[in-house]
């Protein structure tokens, strides 16, 4: 890797929060999230020696949690419904959205997320959260643009409906 060179344990650091936030929205059981952030730093640090840059980290870190949540969703189809989520869950929905919304909106908005596709959820997940924009979220996730715009369009609408509903 180019530039100011970065230890494992310092990546670990820098990027824990983010992606597990990111993989947590997406999944939302915290015990699966873990699951999968595991898996993800350790094929990270299998092939630490592929990144070409220091730039290249981010969403090159955010690619192997795509695919690893892509891997979970083929072994997982669907989601369970907000009834069927462990009570561990269910109590801290609010803080999956890791934001300033009131507890009563981001419950909201997690409910409508269960609503949505696992490329939906990655796509809102990335897009209004982690502020990326299409063509990182392509590069990341292999989808076209157009995809992606769709299914942020169709994610938002979502949360729009289950506004409405609440």
């Amino acid at each position: 890797m180019n530039g100011p060179h970065l230890s494992f344990p310092d990546i670990v650091r820098m990027y824990q929060q983010p992606l597990y936030w990111h993989i947590r929205r997406v999944v939302i059981v915290h015990e699966d999230a873990e699951d999968i952030l595991q898996e993800t730093f350790m094929k990270a640090f299998r092939h630490l020696w592929q990144l070409r840059s220091a730039e290249a980290l981010r969403p090159w870190l955010f690619r192997i949690a795509s695919n690893e949540l892509n891997r979970y969703f083929r072994k997982h189809p669907a989601l369970p419904s907000l009834e069927e989520l462990p009570a561990s869950s269910c109590c801290s929905l609010s803080e999956v959205q890791e934001t300033d919304l009131p507890a009563a909106a981001a419950q909201v908005v997690s409910a409508a997320m269960l609503q949505m596709s696992p490329l939906q959820r990655q796509v809102f997940s990335m897009r209004y959260y982690e502020d990326m924009d299409y063509d990182q979220i392509s590069r990341i996730t292999g989808a076209s643009k157009n995809v992606l715009a769709v299914s942020y369009h169709e994610a938002r609408k979502k949360i729009e409906k289950q506004i409405d509903h609440a």
